[in-house]
């Protein structure tokens, strides 16, 4: 049986991944295991935390130093038993990781590129729309969707920490190219997307599964012109045109 992990950053895709994997007959492919909330894909294999589940951020601080003992004792023996967990149909087994996870855990990355273990490393090259996707979720209080959807709720962008939040993502997605190369990893972009069976039947490929033609998990919920959701998109366009993040429009 093929070990793999999507390693990502949220909103970029992850989640239609790998709910879409899961829909293959050889492939069982969990939510994010060490999500705090606990509300992910495949809750029974949630790794428990010792932390607080808010968003505020003084106490996410307090909760990294609250849970490390039972990171730091618990999370290796936590994925191996995940793998060990298969069933005789299952040719390949994996579950979400965020880079959050492993910037913050070296020891946790040490383990997991020494072992057998097949990385996708999916990012999303146009890192305005990650912030855009982000924003979106948190007004319309959606994150995914099963069918497209047939209007959308107008917000607004905060043009004061937009283009910090862009620089941070640009970071994080060079950091996930230093990882591709220390890993056995294929590396995967968003937008590969839009060609969805072909690089579906190629991420098939590398996990060792028979390729299949897979439908994806969910929809976008997005409009076709984000223009047309944002309020304040001529503000947003000056900005991103006066920066160096133009070419994101």
């Amino acid at each position: 049986m093929e070990q793999f992990i999507i390693l990502s950053v949220p909103r970029s895709g992850s989640t239609v991944l790998a709910r879409t994997l899961d829909s293959h007959p050889e492939i069982f492919c969990a939510g994010e295991l060490f999500n705090v909330s606990g509300n992910i894909y495949h809750p029974e294999f949630h790794f428990p935390s010792w932390g607080f589940n808010t968003k505020i951020h003084f106490i996410q601080t307090i909760n990294r130093f609250i849970d490390y003992p039972n990171q730091r004792l618990r999370a290796i023996p936590h994925i191996k038993k995940f793998y060990s967990a298969n069933s005789k149909h299952e040719k390949a087994r994996g579950f979400k990781l965020m880079y959050s996870n492993v910037n913050k855990a070296a020891y946790l990355w040490d383990f997991i590129k020494s072992a057998p273990i097949k990385i996708i490393i999916l990012k999303r090259n146009n890192v305005f729309k990650t912030v855009l996707s982000r924003y979106r979720k948190a007004n319309n209080r959606i994150a995914h969707m099963n069918e497209a959807a047939a209007s959308y709720l107008r917000f607004s962008l905060p043009s004061s920490k937009l283009i910090r939040d862009i620089e941070e993502l640009e970071k994080v997605n060079k950091m996930l190219c230093v990882l591709a190369k220390e890993s056995n990893s294929m590396q995967v972009c968003y937008e590969d997307f839009e060609n969805w069976n072909e690089i579906t039947s190629r991420i098939q490929e590398f996990i060792g599964v028979n390729p299949i033609p897979l439908k994806a998990a969910f929809k976008k919920i997005g409009a076709p012109r984000w223009q047309d959701e944002v309020i304040n998109f001529e503000a947003i366009e000056k900005l991103l045109n006066a920066s160096n993040y133009g070419h994101f429009i």
